[in-house]
């Protein structure tokens, strides 16, 4: 799931710059100039925020949080136990997986230390769920879009749900047979001690 998140964040910040960057390069120079001459701040970042904020933010956020996607699912990959492994592997799964974890927090606040416009990571990106929600769900007219990912959204997270929350059959099918074999063992012990005692 990590992995495949990194994949499709990292896809998502090479659409979202290709499209930003060919839109800029196709608008007219008088048209440029009157939008950066309406600019309270004319250095390029606040430009991008100002007149660009969900494009800017997009990308900053689907960049980063991609690349820590992919290292946190390596560094569980080395985490999770496998079969037939030696104790030296283990340690020296451990260690990398450590590392990896250790690199995904160094870089987080590095980057919250070098943060623009915002407090730190966690802040930006609640901004850009805001900034999301009214661009994209309350606003006016509604985008006729709406109607295609709005219910695309909806069905992700309800399959989302029954993926992570519930159960899934091989984990029940594993709980009967534990509860089976718990049971027999309570069973045989029962009748062990009862031959030990003359019980019937």
């Amino acid at each position: 799931c990590l992995l495949l998140s990194a994949f499709g964040l990292e896809i998502l910040a090479i659409f979202v710059t290709t499209v930003t960057g060919t839109m800029l390069l196709s608008k007219p120079l008088h048209e440029m100039d009157n939008i950066v001459a309406i600019t309270e701040h004319t250095t390029p970042l606040a430009f991008l925020r100002e007149n660009l904020e969900f494009e800017y933010l997009t990308a900053r956020i689907a960049f980063l949080q991609g690349l820590m996607n992919w290292l946190a699912a390596i560094g569980l990959g080395h985490l999770i136990p496998r079969t037939g492994e030696s104790k030296d592997t283990r340690f020296m799964n451990k260690f990398i997986s450590s590392a990896l974890f250790c690199t995904i927090a160094l870089m987080l606040a590095f980057y919250n230390k070098h943060m623009t416009f915002y407090d730190n990571y966690f802040g930006m990106l609640a901004h850009w769920v805001s900034v999301i929600a009214r661009r994209y769900f309350f606003c006016w007219p509604p985008r006729p879009m709406g109607l295609v990912y709005v219910p695309a959204i909806l069905l992700t997270v309800y399959w989302g749900f029954i993926t992570f929350l519930v159960p899934s059959e091989s984990e029940r099918m594993s709980k009967v047979s534990t509860d089976d074999k718990n049971s027999d063992d309570d069973e045989k012990a029962s009748k062990y001690f009862k031959s030990l005692t003359g019980f019937r």
